[in-house]
């Protein structure tokens, strides 16, 4: 009985060690390397999702957006809006892809850029530089033969601007984003009484930009680093 005991010993440890063996094998960690030329080496339906939706949302997950398409790849001119452009061209841009996407609820369309820059820092600049901007920051793209046939820069209400990652090992990227309706807004038309003014209605879609760079940045964040 005592020798069957000591022999599972051995078994009990080397279970132990397998299983320490798996777990750090499942744990995945961030990919300096890799993560910086990510944009260049994955394939761009990979860079811009089918579907884009906040990933941190784990109780009610709101509607996400469908993607439309996506452009060819560009410098970092004439895609962006021009203050933004300046500022990624100062800092070392590389290239700006872009994709639009339409919302599945409702009457929005989203434009999402990723520029490539010099390095972290370097994106992190650009976000503080942008913080308070709600402009539009992106050429909107429209996709023939889709729901975003007729998005254009009149429909372009709001954008937002920010870094990709969290820490300095972060790759070097920018996200940007323009949002809008997709058709033109009559103010004032609608039967009964009005409750939303344009200005409340311009607000709205700031808002609607903060969730949705949020939402692409960290979907790329985790692509690119591999989790």
């Amino acid at each position: 009985m005592l020798a069957a005991a000591f022999g599972v010993v051995p078994l009990l440890l080397a279970g132990v060690a397998t299983f320490v063996v798996v777990k750090n094998h499942r744990i995945q960690t961030g990919n300096d390397a890799f993560a910086a030329v990510a944009w260049h080496n994955l394939r761009t339906d990979e860079v811009f999702p089918d579907f884009l939706k906040d990933t941190t949302v784990v109780l009610e997950q709101p509607p996400g957006w469908s993607r439309q398409g996506i452009a060819e790849q560009k410098d970092c001119r004439g895609v962006l809006a021009d203050k933004l452009t300046e500022a990624v061209v100062a800092q070392g841009c590389v290239s700006v892809l872009r994709a639009t996407y339409v919302h599945i609820g409702g009457d929005m369309a989203a434009t999402v850029a990723l520029c490539v820059v010099g390095s972290y820092q370097q994106a992190t600049e650009i976000e503080e530089e942008f913080s308070s901007e709600n402009a539009p920051m992106v050429v909107p793209l429209a996709v023939p033969g889709t729901a975003a046939a007729a998005w254009n820069r009149k429909l372009a209400y709001a954008g937002r601007a920010r870094s990709v990652g969290l820490d300095t090992n972060s790759p070097p990227y920018v996200a940007a984003v323009t949002v809008g309706p997709l058709h033109a807004r009559q103010y004032g038309k609608l039967p009964g009484e009005w409750a939303i003014s344009g200005r409340a209605e311009q607000k709205l879609f700031q808002g609607v930009a903060d969730e949705v760079v949020g939402a692409f940045a960290r979907s790329f964040d985790n692509l690119a680093n591999g989790r």
